[in-house]
């Protein structure tokens, strides 16, 4: 099916189809001039370095270098074909595509994620109209008992799963006619030991997980109070399988409906179940969201920390709470590693702020809601605990105390998580409050112990990212044979062409491709003057690049920004530079020339280079002339 999309409704699509709220799904961006800035939803870094233009529907990462036009951000973002992305878009946008005339086999080969979003787009709609059917009653009767009115359920699209085998199944095949490998391959039926299918949520209160573009990618399902499972004790939640919709480490519920509230409070809070965050944001807490019957993980990190670092883990007050809580902490500190690996620094910025909102033990947060009400659980929000003193504070609670081997074993048990936390102000002031004084022992005891330990308490046990981050400039730099001042005032020029052509001066063109000494320089002017010269669109001096290479340097370069000062004074002084060392270098060769003729024997080829060299001093005196 790929490239049977009419030509014109990918160029219409493109144009009308803003690539700000598409990015905006995948990173919080701010306004930075005409442009908009962010982080990087490719890699991580702790100062942005992202841009949008959403004149030209065009981004650029100044730090990995990832860059294209808005399909190419859903290719890359959600790992989509081409043709997927132009549909998914066309989908969010209600835009109507139209394809070129198909065989039937071609009509067949529609992207994989496009056939079976449709396939889980239709279970939704079964599974949301089926609630409020009669034999929904059970499903409408238990959110009623936890609190949830019909506006919550409509909010979060739950629906219900009859109590029957093959209902789903018979509705997608036979009614619908969706193929059945597409409805076994999206996780909603099995095969049965009879040729036929067997749903795979039955009774149960239907919690639908999308993604952040809107997509419904899987399913988790409630066991409901009242229903006849027969001999069979199912268990109390069931989550779609793995898909290639539906990643368990790699989504969060409520992510889709969450995301504007976590830009605008700059935090999340991360639950463990669906009515949880119905809870939540039913008591004004928007920035809601929960995994997948799976802990928390990097993965999951990666994408709120798009959004906000301050991360409040609301999970259940048990002992698979605290679990869970030493888990998410793990995967923070791979991702802050992984931003330090990077080379951004050492900008406090990107450290994630985790902490624990502690509840009464064998409380969830939809209980805690319902019970104490919505200000004693912001009340409970605003005094989370840190994770580390969270961590630290159960070891010291489960530990025996009464005898100096038990307080040894705690003590130790407590630096080697100790030895975990990278920021020494936090370090030294958890040893007095958190170790020292819990335990009760002195803070030169614990030093000593932890000297003996081979635990650092005084100094930063972060990797030094200095010379990396130099070897990544460098990377980006010039080419050894170009200096790098070169390479900068030919950059220059070509920004100030494809950014603000209005202010080059008339010498422009004069400029011709060998005035450019860096190759990918010279291939950009190639691409910029062969679409059109300065001022064109940028899309078609990228439709103009002879690779890859050249269209990532022209993506840098229509969107880097302007240096301090007089850009016009820049632009007409780089330009008459640049001609002006052509012309000495015309100067020196014919002047090299002329040293091995003679004026009498070669006298017609002396005459014309003498009347070139005339002509050459001249317009070099003219151009170092010139003033404002």
């Amino acid at each position: 099916m790929a490239g049977r999309i009419r030509r014109d409704d990918i160029d219409t699509l493109r144009e009308r189809a803003s690539i700000v709220e598409v990015v905006g799904d995948h990173t919080s961006l701010k306004r930075a001039g005409p442009r908009m800035k962010g982080l990087c939803p490719f890699h991580s870094e702790r100062t942005p370095s992202f841009t949008v233009d959403p004149s030209s529907n065009l981004y650029y990462c100044f730090g990995c270098g990832a860059g294209g036009d808005i399909f190419r951000f859903l290719m890359e973002v959600e790992g989509l074909e081409f043709t997927e992305a132009v549909e998914q878009l066309a989908r969010r946008t209600g835009y109507e595509l139209k394809y070129e005339e198909m065989s039937a086999g071609e009509k067949a080969a529609l992207g994989q994620r496009t056939k079976l979003v449709a396939v889980t787009t239709a279970a939704l709609a079964f599974f949301r109209a089926r609630l409020y059917s009669e034999d929904g009653t059970v499903a409408r009767d238990y959110l009623k008992s936890r609190g949830f009115t019909k506006e919550d359920a409509e909010h979060f699209q739950v629906g219900y799963a009859p109590n029957e085998w093959e209902a789903l199944a018979r509705h997608l095949v036979e009614e619908r006619r969706f193929p059945r490998r597409d409805v076994i391959e999206a996780g909603l039926a099995v095969d049965n030991d009879k040729g036929g299918l067997r749903d795979r949520f039955r009774g149960r209160l239907i919690f639908p997980v999308f993604d952040l573009s809107g997509d419904v990618i899987g399913f988790g399902g409630r066991v409901l109070p009242g229903l006849d499972y027969g001999d069979f004790e199912p268990p109390k939640y069931y989550n779609s399988p793995e898909t290639p919709l539906y990643k368990k480490t790699k989504v969060l519920y409520g992510i889709h409906e969450a995301r504007p509230d976590i830009v605008r409070a700059e935090s999340v809070l991360i639950c463990e179940g669906y009515t949880d965050v119905m809870a939540l944001h039913q008591g004004g807490f928007g920035n809601a969201v929960a995994t997948c019957g799976t802990a928390v993980g990097p993965d999951h990190l990666r994408i709120v920390g798009r959004y906000a670092k301050d991360v409040v883990l609301a999970f259940d007050a048990d002992e698979a709470g605290f679990k869970a809580a030493s888990r998410a902490w793990e995967a923070a500190r791979e991702v802050e590693a992984e931003t330090g690996r990077d080379g951004g620094g050492s900008d406090a910025g990107a450290r994630f702020d985790l902490k624990v909102l502690v509840l009464p033990r064998g409380t969830d947060p939809a209980d805690f809601v319902r019970t104490e009400g919505v200000e004693k659980l912001r009340e409970a929000v605003a005094g989370a605990t840190p994770v580390v003193p969270f961590l630290l504070r159960k070891q010291v609670e489960d530990a025996d105390l009464t005898s100096e081997g038990g307080r040894t074993a705690a003590l130790r048990e407590a630096l080697e998580l100790l030895r975990l936390e990278t920021d020494p102000e936090l370090r030294r002031q958890y040893v007095r409050t958190e170790v020292a004084d819990r335990i009760g022992v002195s803070v030169e005891f614990v030093e000593k112990t932890a000297a003996r330990m081979g635990i650092e308490l005084d100094t930063h046990a972060g990797a030094d990212m200095g010379s990396f981050r130099a070897r990544r400039v460098g990377a980006r730099g010039a080419i050894a044979s170009v200096t790098p001042q070169r390479a900068t005032w030919e950059r220059t020029v070509l920004r100030l062409a494809m950014q603000q052509p209005d202010l080059l001066p008339e010498e422009w063109s004069e400029l011709t491709e060998d005035d450019f000494s860096h190759p990918k320089a010279r291939a950009v002017y190639a691409a910029l003057q062969a679409a059109g010269g300065p001022g064109v669109d940028p899309r078609a001096v990228l439709d103009a690049a002879e690779d890859d290479d050249v269209r990532a340097v022209v993506l840098a370069v229509s969107m880097e920004e302007g240096l301090e000062g007089d850009e016009r004074r820049t632009a007409r002084d780089l330009v008459r530079r640049l001609v002006a060392e052509r012309l000495e270098a015309e100067r020196t060769a014919l002047e090299e020339r002329l040293q091995v003729l003679h004026h009498e024997v070669d006298r017609e080829e002396w005459l014309a280079l003498n009347t070139a060299l005339v002509e050459v001093l001249r317009r070099h005196r003219e151009l170092t002339a010139l003033d404002d």
